[in-house]
């Protein structure tokens, strides 16, 4: 027989392979490999011979053992096997039955309950008409004694077996196939559940959670008491002795070099996970994994986008059809609970373990809550760049609990990440300070925008040129709408309030904000814009007011100053630090202070012009998307 391509995980030499491969080779040597036995193996099996060297010896005694789970084949091809895949025992067992109705090769099934077996034969009968089955036997649940197992031996060789399916379970169906090893006529695979499976005694996991290597939990809820256990200790303990592995570095097989032999970079595949959904402005984090994603595409890497299921923040009817790709990236929706508190943890897990089975160069997190599941790809050798957009756990619609959680991401990029990015030099002070981590300060970046005459706005809200105070933003308690209405309130002018977005997870504070504006007239309130609105109103303001309390890097800012608007912020850092002396500022929360700013600019329209000239120079000069792609760029390639 050929020589096989094997990679070692923890000590259990796992063949480097694929379902259409596999099953050629058991064709191709059907004769050699008969008294011999097949391990199908998974990170339980796996777990259990790094644990047991008896048992790992009969793992590596076996002619093959496949790859069942996924993350075996995630770990070969994160070991240079690029093209590793996997060869799940039941979907091994339905390609053997389709080649047996035409080579009319034989099969026995031995293992699992009588009850399992009579289904199991009646389903495979109905499926597979022409498919010989030569016998089928459920052994005791107890120790065999030695005439009860000669007689088994005696009853399976009799009827000649080519194929002798075992089901009795890890580790058992192993031990049971090596102690038989030259004793029976056929070839042994051991496929555990797969006998329930195919008889359709136990549902097997849907076929995306099979995808995000999930399955294991669809099997914790079939059968809770004797699978809880288990899945948990293997599952945490495979991660765990991986990354001792790495740090010993035991693993023989080195990943390829990130530089081709011409001297040349590599062409990077590049991971998004924590966004919403790009393309998309439901946030700041939208836009700019957007900006960033279809920049890399052009400059010749592969970058898939992890979506969230689920609908728009600022409504269903802003909620559009999930895409696949846009401007040559490939998204991909990860399914996601509807509960707002943990969707981003949950679906960074999800995201993270789809991840693992992308062969990426680089997995690239943006914002903390993501940020607590980057110690996954860590353990793989994985490199793991992240962004922090801003000290989420500061954000008030958050609960205690779910700020514990963002400060622990926020601590997992600190502690862990290969490079950190931040937005501000405020919080790459915080980062030096709090964890004596050195981050990269690399802000968001801006295009010049076409000016927009009055249409759209004229048409849907009776708006003018300089007719209206503009705060564009999520609706939430951090941007600090509530101070700019009060103020608002106290002064008198002609000119309109445009209140332009949608609300993000604050339903309370929404309410508060409408009733607020129920009580001025001259107030309006837009809902979340995009396209030709959105411009129109950016271009025609006389002034662009953002208040807020936190911030990471406001690209409403931006935009508003690359429209050439006059800026009223909060003097936060985040805030200054972007516009330096081309705005004006009041004290953050005082709504007096920003009272008396307003109603100076209303008073002073020809400071506002003043302060019009040269701003979308400055800031379409300094924040550049391409310089920003650059930078990160340097940082997926540093130290590869």
């Amino acid at each position: 027989m050929e020589e096989r391509k094997v990679c070692q995980i923890l000590g259990a030499n796992i063949d480097v392979t694929n379902m259409e491969k596999a099953v050629l080779y058991i064709q191709e040597h059907l004769k050699e490999l008969r008294g011999h036995y097949i391990c199908i193996s998974n990170v339980h099996t796996t777990v259990t011979a790094y644990r047991d060297e008896l048992y790992r010896k009969v793992q590596n005694g076996a002619v093959m053992n496949l790859p069942d789970g996924k993350p075996l084949s995630i770990v070969q091809k994160h070991r240079g096997y690029k093209n590793a895949g996997r060869v799940p025992g039941p979907d091994l067992m339905p390609e053997i039955f389709a080649i047996s109705e035409e080579k009319g090769y034989t099969h026995y099934f031995y293992g699992s309950k009588q009850s399992t077996l009579d289904a199991l034969e009646q389903k495979l009968r109905e499926k597979y008409p022409k498919l010989q089955i030569v016998g089928m036997y459920s052994p005791p649940f107890r120790e065999i004694t030695l005439e009860e197992d000669q007689a088994d031996i005696c009853r399976i060789n009799e009827t000649g077996a080519d194929f002798i399916w075992v089901g009795l379970g890890a580790p058992k169906q192993e031990r049971w196939m090596a102690a038989h090893e030259g004793k029976l006529c056929g070839i042994m695979l051991g496929v555990g559940a797969g006998f329930d499976f195919h008889a359709g005694t136990i549902r097997r996991a849907p076929k995306w959670m099979q995808e995000l290597c999930m399955e294991w939990l669809f099997r914790i809820f079939q059968d809770p008491k004797r699978l809880l256990t288990r899945y948990l200790d293997t599952n945490f303990s495979f991660l765990w002795y991986l990354w001792k592995e790495r740090i010993r570095g035991c693993g023989k097989e080195k990943r390829k070099k990130s530089e081709e032999n011409n001297g040349r970079q590599k062409q990077l595949k590049i991971a998004m996970i924590g966004h919403k959904r790009v393309p998309s402005r439901e946030g700041g984090v939208e836009i700019v994994v957007e900006q960033l994603s279809k920049r890399l595409v052009r400059r010749g890497c592969v970058v898939d986008a992890y979506n969230r299921y689920g609908k728009h923040t600022a409504g269903k009817k802003f909620t559009q059809k999930p895409l696949h790709e846009f401007e040559g990236v490939r998204v991909i929706t990860v399914p996601t609970p509807k509960s707002s508190a943990f969707n981003a943890i949950v679906y960074s897990f999800f995201a993270t373990i789809r991840a693992l089975f992308g062969n990426y160069d680089v997995i690239h997190y943006h914002a903390e809550g993501p940020c607590t599941m980057l110690w996954i790809p860590k353990l793989f050798g994985i490199r793991v760049i992240a962004t922090i957009h801003g000290l989420d756990w500061q954000r008030s619609k958050w609960g205690n609990l779910a700020s514990r959680v963002l400060k622990a991401g926020e601590k997992m990029a600190a502690k862990h990440a290969d490079e950190v990015i931040v937005l501000s030099e405020n919080v790459q002070n915080y980062f030096r300070e709090t964890y004596g981590r050195e981050t990269h300060f690399i802000p968001n970046g801006i295009e010049l925008p076409e000016i927009r005459s009055v249409n759209v706005i004229r048409k849907e809200y009776g708006l003018e040129k300089d007719s209206y105070i503009l705060f564009l933003a999520r609706i939430v308690p951090e941007k600090g709408l509530h101070y700019l209405i009060e103020a608002f309130s106290k002064i008198s002018t002609n000119k309109k309030l445009v209140i332009a977005g949608g609300c993000s997870h604050s339903h309370e504070y929404m309410d508060q904000i409408c009733q607020m504006a129920k009580k001025d007239s001259r107030i309006i309130m837009t809902d979340f814009v995009h396209g030709e609105c959105l411009k129109e109103l950016y271009s025609n303001a006389y002034v662009f007011v953002l208040p807020s309390d936190v911030e990471g890097m406001a690209l409403s800012l931006l935009e508003a100053m690359s429209y050439g608007n006059c800026c009223l912020v909060s003097d936060i850092k985040e805030n200054t630090e972007v516009t330096g002396s081309h705005a004006f500022s009041f004290k953050k929360g005082n709504t007096g202070d920003l009272e008396d700013k307003l109603r100076w600019l209303l008073q002073n329209p020809e400071q506002v012009e003043k302060m019009r000239s040269g701003v979308q120079n400055y800031v379409c000069s300094r924040y550049n998307w391409d310089q920003v792609t650059n930078e990160t760029l340097k940082l997926y390639y540093n130290s590869r």
